[in-house]
């Protein structure tokens, strides 16, 4: 990626909020509760644009050309 430590801070948070998404779709905790499960993936859909805007703006990202899209999740 780049040496943005505002890069790296997001994408931290974007893959712990993945995990933790992932981890709420899981067969016994879906079944409890899919309200829980959806605002995981709200939660997880928020640090992934936060990420994207922030790559469009960062100074580090332009002058190496790293635009690097966030992978995508499909559920």
């Amino acid at each position: 990626m780049t040496n943005c430590l505002e890069c790296k801070n997001l994408t931290r948070v974007f893959e712990s909020k993945l995990a933790t998404y992932l981890a709420a779709r899981s067969a016994a905790l879906y079944r409890i509760s899919t309200e829980f499960a959806a605002q995981q993936q709200v939660d997880m859909e928020r640090a992934k644009n936060d990420v994207e805007e922030h790559l469009l703006i960062c100074s580090f990202a332009t002058k190496v050309r790293c635009l690097t899209p966030v992978p995508a999740f499909r559920p």
